[in-house]
């Protein structure tokens, strides 16, 4: 399985392939020898992007420090699972998707979810401007494009295909690798499932003229990236986890009064940032990113929704990709997060 959400031309822009299947099951050796210092390894898919500039801005700015951590960011290798070093006890979180974080638990793997880092889930149907198709519904008969049967594009693809009305024989799902734009572009299929904040960005910068149907966010039964660690860390690091989901937030709501700071931030690590088209190109994805952190209040806390996890366990076991029974309660928690907003996201 491969992360899709944060990753890939994450330009990822969310996901560079990283295998899940390359995990290491079960050994947590490592992540207890931070718990008398308060130092934390904070993990991200192998490309930097102005995605990831609230881990960045919260480093920069001392936001760690100052809620009791010491952070160490740290860039997975290219030949690295998403989830290996987590679980090998190199890293104490890392930045990924809800939905292959559940897959992972169903494989047996120690995964809890302790903070929101997307509030709103990014996957949007793309077509050409001039396309016939304009509701979910209208994908019957049609060919969508997704890089492969895995990852977060597929559980979007499906959900889309759910919330048109559709079953998956009325369509053709074409599995096409990391190539959506230039498939689209040559109407070698008909839509394309992607992220907003980064496939249809992309897009558009490449001056392809392009029209988004989004999921509908307020029933989509899923949950993109997310702040991810192991039970077993959390239950003795419980300061520690505070104190990661608390600043990465506040680094969320510094860059949404004031986006230069995550353009600064993102340049420590994102050496392509070297010129005005690719400032502009970050300035795009940014744009697109923020309002995915903050919530309906227009302000990141971390506090996650319940049960929208329950929902994505349920449509994820309905569509057989979970491999055993997952219990939500067991993967995600809001006792790390804003305390006094827990209470709004279990009602």
């Amino acid at each position: 399985m491969k992360l899709s959400t944060i990753g890939r031309g994450l330009a990822l822009g969310a996901c560079a392939s990283l295998a899940l299947s390359g995990c290491v099951a079960g050994s947590n050796a490592g992540q207890s020898d931070s718990s008398a210092t308060g130092d934390v390894t904070i993990g991200l898919t192998y490309i930097p992007n102005v995605q990831f500039a609230p881990v960045y801005v919260a480093d920069a700015q001392g936001l760690y420090n100052d809620a009791g951590v010491t952070a160490t960011v740290r860039h997975h290798g290219s030949d690295e699972g998403l989830l290996t070093a987590l679980l090998a006890g190199q890293e104490d979180v890392v930045i990924a998707s809800g939905d292959e974080a559940a897959v992972a638990a169903s494989q047996g793997l120690d995964i809890v979810s302790i903070g929101q880092y997307y509030a709103s889930y990014p996957g949007t149907v793309i077509v050409p401007a001039d396309s016939p198709i304009v509701t979910l519904a209208d994908l019957k008969g049609k060919t969508i494009g997704i890089p492969g049967e895995y990852g977060s594009s597929y559980y979007a693809t499906l959900a889309a295909i759910k919330a048109g009305g559709l079953q998956t024989s009325d369509v053709t799902i074409s599995s096409i690798g990391y190539t959506q734009q230039a498939a689209l572009a040559a109407g070698q299929v008909d839509a394309v499932v992607g992220f907003t904040n980064n496939d249809a960005v992309q897009m558009r910068l490449s001056g392809l003229d392009i029209r988004e149907i989004p999921l509908d966010d307020g029933s989509t039964p899923l949950v993109a990236a997310s702040i991810i660690t192991t039970r077993d860390w959390a239950r003795t690091h419980p300061q520690q986890a505070r104190a990661v989901v608390s600043a990465t937030a506040s680094a969320m709501n510094a860059i949404a009064e004031n986006p230069q700071v995550a353009l600064d931030a993102t340049a420590q690590w994102d050496t392509t940032l070297t010129d005005e088209t690719s400032l502009s190109a970050a300035n795009a994805v940014l744009a697109a990113t923020v309002p995915l952190w903050l919530g309906d209040d227009a302000r990141a806390d971390g506090v996650q929704d319940l049960a929208t996890w329950s929902s994505m366990v349920s449509f994820l076991s309905s569509i057989g990709v979970l491999e055993g029974d997952v219990d939500p309660s067991a993967i995600v928690t809001n006792e790390y997060a804003d305390a006094g907003a827990e209470a709004s996201s279990q009602s």
